[in-house]
């Protein structure tokens, strides 16, 4: 219950009286697009000073929508049925992942990676601008887990790479088939993620749903990434690449608990009272 009430305090305390809601995720299974950019080192280096971190990003959510199951518990397939559209309605899903290193390379995993981090963010375009991926540079890396334009506004979620996607290596969190190269390159990437409960966030406890099966065990998404050479975001001095990414996501959301709902609710209601007062103030 302490949990609950935490979550909906912090629901109020960080939309603010002006701030437009979190879009809701329906019930069910979901599929999500990204789009971002990247670095990636190469050689021995390192994205983050005094980490063992090669691979670091930030991303916008373009599309998120209702999916269907292809395969149980495996495969989730788009639909068509679009719920959320980045910039429309008030709001943006933005993010950073962080915190990915070098795994063992194996006969199916050429450049594999383990360990990793995803932060999701409501971004509130009532009181906030755009996030625009045009406009970014490595530059907007403010901290370990900070980036500007992306990591800010309401937490959703913290999700970390999860294992299960190597079939040979138990370690490893990611499947690359292409190894980056300052000649160019292009790849797909294959992972599973599970959700960071201690994190808290909105969608928290709507994304743990242990739906995926791995080989190692229940998972909460599903990532496949494609990853293709960009130079504007690299520093070959410090073998450092750049690359832009896409990447489908699927996800299989949980109801909320309805104790969770209800005390949402009286959350909501109280910005809205707080608003009114403030109208009638100004």
């Amino acid at each position: 219950m302490k949990k609950i009430l935490a979550l909906a305090f912090g629901a109020a305390m960080s939309f603010g009286a002006y701030a437009a809601p979190a879009t809701e995720l329906p019930p069910g299974p979901i599929y999500l697009k990204f789009s971002g950019q990247e670095q990636i080192a190469i050689n021995g280096a390192t994205t983050w000073a005094g980490s063992n971190e090669i691979n670091w990003g930030v991303f916008t959510i373009s599309t998120m929508e209702r999916g269907s199951v292809n395969t149980p518990n495996d495969q989730i397939d788009p639909t068509g049925d679009i719920f959320f559209v980045n910039g429309l309605g008030g709001g943006q899903v933005t993010g950073m992942f962080y915190g990915v290193e070098q795994g063992t390379p194996n006969a199916n995993n050429p450049f594999p990676a383990t360990k990793g981090y995803m932060d999701l963010y409501w971004r509130d375009l009532n009181s906030m601008t755009k996030t625009t991926l045009d406009t970014i540079n490595p530059g907007v890396r403010c901290g370990f887990s900070c980036a500007t334009g992306f990591t800010e506004g309401t937490f959703l979620a913290r999700l970390f790479f999860d294992t299960g996607m190597d079939t040979i290596d138990p370690n490893n969190t990611i499947v690359g088939d292409q190894i980056p190269s300052s000649n160019g390159f292009s790849g797909t990437a294959d992972s599973y993620a599970s959700v960071d409960m201690s994190a808290g966030g909105l969608w928290a406890d709507q994304l743990d749903s242990d739906w995926f099966s791995s080989w190692q065990g229940l998972r909460d998404l599903r990532f496949k990434n494609s990853y293709n050479y960009n130079p504007n975001w690299g520093n070959g001095a410090n073998n450092i690449l750049g690359a832009r990414i896409d990447d489908p996501g699927q996800a299989y959301s949980e109801v909320p608990e309805p104790g969770a709902l209800s005390l949402m609710g009286l959350a909501m209601v109280g910005m809205g009272v707080a608003l009114r007062r403030r109208q009638k103030k100004d």
